[in-house]
């Protein structure tokens, strides 16, 4: 049996250890898309938060260096694409750095000319005001322009595999009173 040494970060956690255990946090998917000088570019996401409500502020978390993650500098603003049950084929496309994203994928350009994917449970239009380096990745803080969702399911991300969620989504679930 071979005797390998674990990646072991300067805090003492061991990479893959540290992968495992937050992935046992569930999150949404999402696809970050943007357009600049006449390109196409996206991402897929879970690291996605809401941040303020006054003013509506998000924050993303994108790789460092990535082309999606330099088009979002460049053009100031983005659409973050919450995906539905089934469109785990989508996250796994954009997940893939070098692959044509957007080949025979349904999208429209919204007004500001940003690409809006069609089928999903939530768009976001968001302008960037801040933006953060974090290890290899940037924390990018938005202000939400616009907002609109369905009531579709959620695509769900767990342990590293895509999940269900358990829930009626035929109507609009109740806002909690402490959320407020």
């Amino acid at each position: 049996m071979e005797n390998r040494t674990p990646s072991v970060n300067e805090d003492g956690v061991e990479a893959l250890l540290f992968r495992k255990t937050t992935g046992c946090f569930a999150t949404g998917v999402a696809i970050v898309t943007t357009k600049v000088q006449g390109r196409l570019e996206g991402m897929t996401v879970n690291s996605l938060a809401s941040v303020s409500l006054r003013p509506t502020l998000i924050l993303v978390c994108l790789a460092q260096g990535a082309r999606t993650t330099q088009a979002v500098e460049r053009r100031g603003c983005f659409i973050v694409n919450i995906l539905c049950e089934e469109q785990a084929w989508l996250s796994n496309r954009f997940s893939r750095p070098a692959e044509d994203h957007y080949a025979g994928v349904d999208f429209v350009l919204n007004e500001y000319g940003l690409p809006v994917l069609r089928g999903c449970i939530a768009h976001l239009v968001c302008r960037v005001e801040n933006i953060l380096a974090a290890g290899d990745h940037l924390i990018v803080v938005a202000k939400v322009c616009h907002a609109e969702f369905t009531g579709a399911a959620p695509l769900i991300f767990f342990r590293g595999a895509y999940a269900r969620a358990e829930m009626n989504v035929k109507q609009e679930p109740p806002v909690a009173d402490w959320y407020w």
